[in-house]
């Protein structure tokens, strides 16, 4: 098989994970609520993808998943494909050029990003519009999202490895 042809599974494989995983986040009752928060499963399918592409196929992708946080999850355009788009390039260049793939560098950039992402969108979204009461809902909604986003991220880190070494031209 050509390069081209294992290039194009390779992305199209991503895509309809990142499908699935959107339709699976917004179905009802699928996923238990844990203290009233739910994974937001696209922010680490986007982080692991930077991990195996590079920056522009890591920003593109990081484009997509941020647009279907922004378009299904929160109710203002913009924040996390942004975010996700440069957060996804920076990945992209780090790994390809100073470290080698791991699940303990993952793991190390998630537990960093995947709360401050969250936790500037909910500024941005409760504070600067002038909730009362964030600090609770904070408390009781955020963080659980956070934790649960946080521990489902090792499988997509799975799921991408997997999908990067099947589809990945060997020369």
């Amino acid at each position: 098989m050509g390069e081209r042809k294992y290039t194009f599974l390779k992305f199209f494989a991503y895509v309809i994970e990142i499908i699935i995983f959107y339709i699976l986040e917004g179905v009802p009752n699928l996923f238990p609520d844990v203290l009233q928060g739910k994974p937001l499963f696209l922010l680490p399918i986007a982080l692991s993808i930077g991990f195996f592409e590079k920056e522009i196929t890591a920003m593109v992708y990081g484009i997509v998943c941020g647009s279907l946080i922004d378009f299904g999850v929160t109710s203002h355009f913009g924040f996390y494909t942004f975010s996700l788009a440069i957060l996804c390039f920076f990945i992209g260049y780090i790994v390809e050029n100073f470290f080698n793939l791991s699940l303990v560098f993952f793991l190390i950039v998630s537990v960093i990003a995947v709360p401050v992402l969250i936790s500037l969108n909910f500024v941005f979204t409760y504070i600067v519009l002038g909730y009362s009461d964030y600090i609770t809902y904070y408390v009781n909604h955020i963080v659980p999202i956070m934790i649960y986003t946080f521990i489902v991220s090792p499988i997509f880190y799975g799921i991408n490895k997997v999908i990067h070494n099947k589809f990945s031209v060997v020369k």
